[in-house]
């Protein structure tokens, strides 16, 4: 969290430390006929103070919010241009980012499906999934003739199919799969999987170039220089995430993460990724004005002296 006021910001700084800005979650309530000691009972004029004092961070959040002229939200297959208080939208990730996706998705849903306990037979409801599934696998292979693949990727992808569906066939028959059939099926379907990745990436990261810039011609100079974009994410994509790559390189970044490129891990909402935005350039200010470090709030205000703690709990006898 940041601040202005040196004194201020430490209020703010320390208010905003377990919320980053939110409202404050509401206490259980004490079950009724226990009384809580009153020697631990927050005095009503310090709850009252750290409100006071989160409304201002939040506030302050507002303030840094509003001197960045150009945001640009990746939210699932769209892009989202906030300018000048006109919120744009643009489809970018095509067609063949999908097929070729779901496509290489089968592999991976057979080895989530069978990966637990292998060798062992699967009962009855696993059974019906399995032969569902393979029936829903027949049914998309006349299917991928629709979708415009070149040659080599259609073969590509019937292979992929046909691979799947064979495999699925001989663990219904035999009613479980051995651990070293399963990892033989997808070591031998990696190479087209990632294949399909690839694809898949070029895709969309080609159609994301071609629109960021055309609005970029509609930009000033300044506003380009500006420019931050947020990318809501899951947490297991956060490493590397191809869109972070993306924007990093596009605005010379040394590292991915930075000032200007923001993972809103796991906020799909678009006002709380906005805000985690603010709050990560607000904290910024506050890092410098009260420790001079412009990282240091982003980390825990306690992990310096949490890890001292730690040492004296667990220092020997």
């Amino acid at each position: 969290m940041r601040g202005r006021w040196l004194i201020g910001i430490f209020v703010v700084g320390l208010a905003a430390l377990g919320s980053h800005g939110e409202s404050p979650v509401e206490k259980p309530k004490t079950p009724a006929g226990e009384q809580p000691a009153e020697a631990k009972k927050l005095p009503d004029e310090l709850a009252t103070l750290n409100v006071a004092s989160r409304k201002m961070y939040s506030g302050g959040r507002t303030l840094e919010l509003s001197t960045i002229p150009v945001i640009i939200i990746v939210s699932g297959d769209d892009l989202v241009l906030r300018k000048n208080g006109k919120r744009t939208v643009a489809t970018v990730v095509p067609p063949e980012y999908h097929s070729l996706k779901c496509i290489a998705h089968s592999t991976l849903a057979l080895c989530t499906h069978l990966i637990f306990e292998p060798g062992r037979p699967l009962n009855e409801d696993r059974m019906k999934t399995l032969k569902e599934y393979h029936a829903q696998m027949t049914a998309a292979v006349p299917a991928v003739e629709k979708c415009g693949f070149d040659a080599d990727t259609l073969a590509r992808q019937k292979r992929i199919l046909a691979r799947a569906l064979e495999f699925t066939a001989k663990v219904i028959e035999a009613g479980k799969v051995s651990g070293d059939d399963l990892a033989k099926f997808c070591r031998t379907s990696r190479a087209d999987v990632l294949a399909n990745a690839a694809g898949a990436a070029k895709a969309q990261l080609v159609s994301m170039h071609k629109q960021v810039m055309e609005w970029k011609k509609d930009m000033t100079a300044e506003e380009w220089a500006l420019l931050t974009v947020v990318i809501p994410g899951v947490q297991t994509a956060r490493p590397e995430n191809a869109a972070v790559q993306y924007f990093a390189r596009l605005f010379g970044e040394a590292v991915g993460e930075s000032r200007r490129v923001v993972y809103a891990e796991s906020l799909w909402d678009e006002e709380k990724a906005i805000n985690l935005l603010g709050t990560i350039r607000l904290d910024g200010k506050l890092s410098v004005a009260v420790f001079g470090d412009p990282f240091r709030m982003y980390r825990d205000l306690l992990a310096d002296v949490a890890r001292t703690a730690i040492d004296d709990i667990f220092a020997a006898p």
